[in-house]
């Protein structure tokens, strides 16, 4: 999860367009023969344009659903980025983005699952 400390923190969500449509945090999958740091570092890079972050921390928790009986598993990062950096969006996936706090950020996320891993990286950011 992206976020700027800036007074306060602001948080980097994307609204998807296909196959459904609705907010989110940027994630992606592992390719062969990465570690999950650099497919972090990519993902971010393809989603979102930004080279300039910087790795906070991997959380113990995993965010964890299921799609057509299939089980998907992805790491959760904390990723420091300045939102003085223009977002530059490849348009495949998602079509615009949104730098905000933490209430916004609850009211927009489409799926429970990702707006409760949202609650534990708030409570993880309180000694940040």
């Amino acid at each position: 999860m992206i976020f700027d400390k800036n007074g306060d923190f602001f948080f980097l969500i994307l609204h998807k367009l296909a196959p459904w449509k609705g907010w989110e945090f940027p994630k992606g999958k592992i390719e062969d023969g990465e570690t999950p740091e650099e497919a972090l570092v990519r993902e971010i890079s393809e989603e979102t344009g930004l080279k300039k972050i910087k790795i906070i921390k991997k959380l113990q928790q995993k965010r964890e659903f299921f799609n057509n009986n299939i089980k998907y598993e992805f790491d959760v990062y904390l990723v420091e980025a300045s939102m003085n950096i223009p977002v530059v969006m490849s348009k495949e996936e998602h079509d615009t983005y949104l730098w905000t706090k933490k209430d916004r950020v609850l009211e927009k996320l489409h799926w429970e699952n990702e707006k409760n891993m949202f609650n534990i990286v708030l409570e993880e950011l309180k000694s940040y």
